[in-house]
């Protein structure tokens, strides 16, 4: 009987030891590869002797001894799912949880919250005013919606983003410029995260507007339809 409940607990031990081991020859291979970037995470994956790395959203795969690195798709053709870009997804959903509301303009459903919409949004560019119209109908289906600045579409864009994020009223602010308001009697002289949206946006492969990002990570780039949105984010 005693043997029964130590030899389980002896494979775990061994298994945990083989794990560390792997994790640490990956982590001194892949500080000599890649020297100024630090490692994020290290996972298992469905195949043996092969360790998922994450470096932010970039994904690479391992081999336990460090000596093998591979980029690029990891496919289960059994159930057809993407699982580097699940990976993907799960690390940008980390990014925008750590980001507060305070350093967005967001706009919030009356009853229950049911998912989060965070979008990079450009007061020029026509298709995020056309997703802007669309906002009752996101709020009406309980998804909150979180703005994040990426100015590229103007030479004002910059500006004009600077006074919504330094009004006292933000949404009020933010519903003028989508309707082509430069907002000029506003002052835009106070310290706006424009530059750390920027970078995130362009970290997680933004190249224009509007970029929709799902609670799960999951990029939906240019203007969508309403109906093809809530699908994503609520899943009905």
């Amino acid at each position: 009987m005693l043997l029964k409940r130590v030899l389980p607990f002896a494979v775990a031990l061994a298994a945990a030891g083989t794990t560390a081991q792997a994790s640490e020859a990956i982590e001194q291979a892949m500080s000599q590869a890649i020297p100024d970037a630090e490692i994020d995470s290290i996972h298992s994956t469905p195949l043996d002797g092969i360790k998922e790395v994450r470096y932010g959203t970039e994904i690479f795969y391992v081999s336990e001894d460090g000596r093998y690195v591979m980029q690029g798709s990891l496919i289960d053709l059994q159930t057809r799912e993407n699982l580097t870009e699940q990976a993907k997804g799960g690390a940008r959903a980390e990014l925008f949880e750590a980001i507060d509301d305070s350093e967005l303009v967001v706009y919030e459903p009356n009853g229950e919250t049911r998912a989060v919409l965070n979008i990079f949004t450009d007061p020029n560019c026509p298709y995020c005013r056309d997703i802007h119209a669309d906002l009752p109908e996101y709020l009406e289906a309980g998804v909150k919606v979180r703005y994040l600045m990426f100015p590229v579409l103007g030479r004002d864009s910059p500006e004009i983003m600077n006074r919504t994020w330094c009004a006292d009223d933000r949404q009020a602010a933010m519903d003028r410029s989508k309707e082509g308001d430069k907002l000029s009697d506003l002052d835009g002289n106070c310290a706006t995260p424009q530059d750390e949206h920027m970078q995130l946006g362009q970290s997680l492969g933004v190249r224009g507007t509007p970029a929709l990002f799902t609670e799960n990570g999951e990029m939906l780039a240019g203007y969508v339809e309403p109906e093809e949105v809530l699908s994503r984010v609520l899943g009905d």
